[in-house]
């Protein structure tokens, strides 16, 4: 049963204050769960028919993006190193066993908090747009020497408080989605949609409707918006209730213009139903593999 928003706050903020309790003892540590699936089982995944790749108890790994360099993937991750304080997008090669061939490998690391690095190509060139909603700005980077040296070109929108930025072409337009700290909308609930001509574009519309959704439930996006097998585009989405990232669901986008927007839930999972891990709260896929992340606690 969906739960309105007030009933969303209050059992968020009972939860925080146990989480509190349990982390003076204990780290969330974010890990990766790696994969071979088909299309189908993508619209409807199985966590635990994934491999655990584990980081180093130091750091932790989320928001996974794959992209492959012919038959060789790699995956694209926010590391956040404790002893940093902050995160920075790393990449992982993987071998046909899908374990990582060395270490991470740091590609964007700045003077600021950087994470999901949101891949995509446009005109056979390949661009990241990563996570820095504290800068409020959303920038755009573009592939030198891939996968290890990205250059800023300019930032798609600014003055936006927004996270998760994910990009994708429908019916002639580029869209951009994003989570938004704006007016009373918070950044854990809000689905916020602007369009362009271009994926390029430095200058983004808003949707008329927006924020196109408010929830605590499902929001926040979660990773790559894809084709749905039976047709149309399947839309991941955060599930921070009772806490952030706690889960994530995959929602069939059945309408979607300038002035409108509808759709709805066709899979939902959380950490603890998933595998018994903590949260669960990003996916994505690449040819025939799929990522996703999930936390476990660390003794301290």
């Amino acid at each position: 049963m969906a739960l309105d928003r007030p009933v969303q706050h209050l059992l968020r903020w009972w939860q925080k204050r146990r989480d509190r309790r349990v982390e003076r003892q204990a780290w969330p540590q974010w890990f990766l769960l790696v994969g071979r699936v088909t299309h189908a089982q993508r619209c409807a995944p199985n966590p635990l028919r994934l491999t655990p790749v584990q980081p180093p108890a130091d750091r932790f790994w989320a928001d996974p993006f794959l992209w492959f360099a012919g038959p060789r993937p790699y995956v694209f991750v926010e590391e956040y190193v404790r002893e940093i304080g902050r995160g920075r997008i790393s990449v992982l090669e993987l071998d046909g066993d899908l374990q990582p061939c060395g270490p991470a490998v740091p590609v964007l690391d700045e003077a600021r908090h950087l994470s999901y690095p949101f891949l995509f190509e446009y005109q056979g060139q390949l661009y990241m747009v990563p996570e820095s909603a504290r800068t409020r700005r959303v920038d755009l980077y573009r592939c030198e020497d891939f996968p290890y040296r990205w250059v800023r070109l300019h930032s798609l929108l600014a003055g936006i408080e927004a996270a998760d930025a994910t990009l994708f072409e429908h019916e002639g337009r580029w869209w951009l989605f994003c989570a938004a700290r704006l007016g009373s909308a918070r950044l854990n609930e809000s689905l916020f949609a602007f369009h362009a001509d271009s994926p390029l574009s430095r200058h983004w519309i808003p949707h008329s409707g927006n924020p196109l959704v408010r929830s605590f439930r499902c929001g926040r996006p979660a990773g790559r918006i894809f084709e749905d097998p039976a047709g149309g585009l399947i839309r991941p989405g955060q599930d921070s209730v009772p806490r952030y990232g706690f889960g994530i669901g995959l929602y069939r986008i059945e309408t979607l213009t300038p002035d409108r927007y509808r759709e709805r839930c066709i899979w939902r999972s959380d950490g603890q139903a998933a595998g018994g891990w903590r949260a669960m709260h990003h996916m994505d896929g690449q040819r025939d593999l799929l990522v996703m992340d999930a936390q476990r606690l660390l003794s301290e």
